[in-house]
């Protein structure tokens, strides 16, 4: 009886051990915005990791994805942008509306997803619309695109955000299969922008 009290117990306190090292509580693990710490700032607004799903990644760097990020794909396959305030630095909520610029990302594929930074999940709307991809997303004859994030409807390229209230929420993009040249220089690309229009 006693053997599987510890064999039961053994990898709660494996756990607990490695999470003790670094002095790290639950509250943190937990913490929505903890899972960017070890993100690195870009030279836009955009933090950026390679670190997500690569096999250099700590127990407590798994930990925080597992439990606070809807992330995860091999650093091999994808690498990830979050935007948390806008070209300004000022954090991005519902209360305010904007738009979001890009152009040609080189990489296989990519997509534009919207979150709550709370609950880390897609903010339930009328379009049941969470992203945009490199594949749907309009463009002009140049590859440039835009997105206007808001409430209320607005053009065929609405990411809606939270209604009737300002809460906050994240942007996340996802670059798959970047190419050489751009993994190669990743902190400086060129991303998106993310324009406040009105508040």
């Amino acid at each position: 009886m006693k053997s599987h009290v510890i064999l039961l117990f053994a990898p709660a306190i494996i756990i607990a051990a490695g999470f003790g090292g670094r002095s790290i509580t639950t509250a943190e693990l937990n913490d929505q915005y903890s899972i960017f710490d070890d993100f690195e700032q870009t030279d836009s607004l955009w933090l950026f990791s390679d670190k997500i799903g690569a096999a250099s990644a700590s127990g407590v760097e798994r930990a925080k994805v597992a439990i606070a990020g809807p992330l995860g794909l091999s650093s091999q396959e994808a690498v990830y942008f979050v935007a948390v305030v806008d070209n300004e630095g000022r954090a991005l909520t519902s209360a305010c509306e904007y738009r979001v610029t890009g152009g040609v990302i080189d990489a296989r594929w990519w997509s534009l997803t919207l979150y709550d930074s709370e609950t880390q999940h897609y903010v339930p709307n009328v379009i049941n619309r969470s992203s945009w991809n490199s594949v749907a997303i309009p463009r002009a004859d140049n590859g440039n695109w835009d997105i206007t994030i808001s409430q209320t409807p607005q053009d065929d390229t609405w990411l809606p955000s939270h209604v009737g209230e300002g809460r906050a929420f994240e942007l996340n993009l996802r670059v798959y299969n970047p190419s050489d040249v751009t993994r190669a220089r990743l902190l400086n690309i060129e991303l998106p922008d993310v324009e406040r229009t009105s508040c």
